[in-house]
């Protein structure tokens, strides 16, 4: 299905919106948009390059999928985890008291759901670096890259990122959702995982009820969610990227000037939403549709 020129036209208000709120925030940011139903696409920055945070858990996540559904990893294989091989930082698997026991597949959902640094550094490991990286490249993904784990500072010091431009994040996601070059059944119980539900900057200002299947991510300065927001009849990609920004609460909601990149984020998801809401709810002619009740 196409975009209609009055939807087009419609699209053209929003895109007017985010290009006024990225100008005017205070640091740097990028945004990827893409209609899964109508192929309608809109990126500003799109080919920059951020670092990419967590958001990087999506290949990581991929990967392992990949490898249980090709036999290659038993994903209810259970992994001990010893003191010496937790990570500090975000998660809960290094606040737990002496040896953990664990399924692959319950250190992937800690991976996504709480962003977990120590299941990351154990699913990088099960994964292997440079077959993420690997698959990356025969995805013809030019800047998506693991550089690093989670919680390796030696790494960052030294000048190593995990990096991504804008738009193949949000590509990652859009062929995830056609299952284009991935299988169907590994693109399902990668978005399965990604669907678990999670508080997040995309969806902070959303009804409750939204599906959301993605990851954000954060570090100094640093703040970014890839996700697909599922609608009733509509879903689309959203990423946004930002970096050279404050991390503090902003004391103004409304100056974007004053906007954090969380801040940021939770605003441009919230006007994208509103507009893709309307066109869900609307025929091709921009009428709004009734609900037909049944006695």
């Amino acid at each position: 299905m196409s975009t209609s020129i009055n939807e087009k036209i419609y699209l053209n208000k929003l895109t007017i919106k985010i290009e006024e709120l990225i100008t005017n925030f205070n640091g740097l940011a990028g945004i990827s948009i893409k209609d899964l139903n109508s192929g309608w696409h809109y990126g500003l920055n799109d080919d920059l390059i951020f670092p990419t945070a967590s958001s990087i858990k999506i290949p990581i996540l991929l990967k392992l999928i990949q490898e249980s559904q090709n036999n290659n990893l038993d994903l209810s294989r259970i992994i001990t985890i010893t003191d010496d091989m937790k990570s500090r930082g975000s998660g809960i698997i290094h606040k737990m008291q002496g040896t953990v026991n664990m399924s692959i597949e319950n250190l992937a959902i800690l991976m996504i759901n709480l962003s977990d640094n120590t299941a990351t550094n154990l699913c990088i490991d099960l994964a292997n670096m440079e077959e993420i990286n690997q698959m990356l490249e025969d995805y013809e993904f030019k800047n998506m890259r693991l550089n690093r784990k989670m919680q390796d500072y030696d790494a960052i010091n030294s000048g190593k990122e995990n990096l991504s431009s804008v738009k193949e994040m949000n590509f990652i996601m859009e062929m995830l959702d056609s299952s284009s070059a991935i299988t169907p059944e590994v693109s399902n119980k990668t978005l399965e995982i990604l669907a678990l539900n999670k508080s997040t900057p995309i969806s902070q200002l959303l009804p409750e009820h939204i599906k959301i299947a993605g990851k954000t991510g954060g570090m100094p300065g640093v703040r970014c969610e890839t996700a697909i927001i599922y609608l009733n009849n509509t879903k689309y990609a959203l990423t946004v990227m930002t970096s050279l920004s404050n991390t503090e609460k902003s004391s103004s909601k409304d100056n974007v000037l004053e906007l954090n990149g969380t801040e940021l984020i939770s605003k441009i998801s919230y006007e994208v939403f509103n507009f893709f809401n309307v066109l869900d709810n609307s025929s091709k002619f921009g009428q709004g549709l009734t609900q037909t009740i049944n006695n």
